[in-house]
């Protein structure tokens, strides 16, 4: 079994790829019949690396980490699309992650709290 923190790397090289607009790095980070719970994307490795591929380097700055078992959750500000985002990746025993889950919401221009969406105050 992959330790906690060889996932976690595994989801830095992961952001990494988006960054550099690295589909191909893929191959090395996701296995062939990932399944995805995006519903704009099918399942499959192949059909990630499309949907990616069709944006190129993805700006976008990671907040927090937190792992746990064999799960990884991000939290993130996806700048193109002015984005607030949780992704949650299931590995497996070779340290591959098998599956995806993702949440996603606008960033506010401001909020009844006066609190942005990503700083943390205590």
């Amino acid at each position: 079994m992959a330790s906690i923190e060889a996932n976690k790397e595994t989801v830095a090289r992961l952001f990494e790829a988006f960054r550099a607009g690295d589909a191909a790095a893929f191959d090395d980070l996701i296995v062939e019949d990932y399944k995805q719970h995006n519903p704009l994307v099918a399942d499959g490795r192949q059909a990630v690396k499309d949907f990616f591929a069709q944006f190129g380097a993805v700006d976008v700055e990671v907040h927090r980490v937190i792992a746990e078992g064999d799960f990884v959750a991000v939290h993130s500000h996806y700048k193109p699309l002015q984005s607030a985002g949780v992704d949650i990746f299931r590995f497996n025993d070779e340290g591959k992650i098998v599956e995806h889950w993702d949440v996603l919401q606008q960033v506010a221009t401001s909020t009844a709290s006066g609190n942005d969406m990503f700083s943390q105050l205590t």
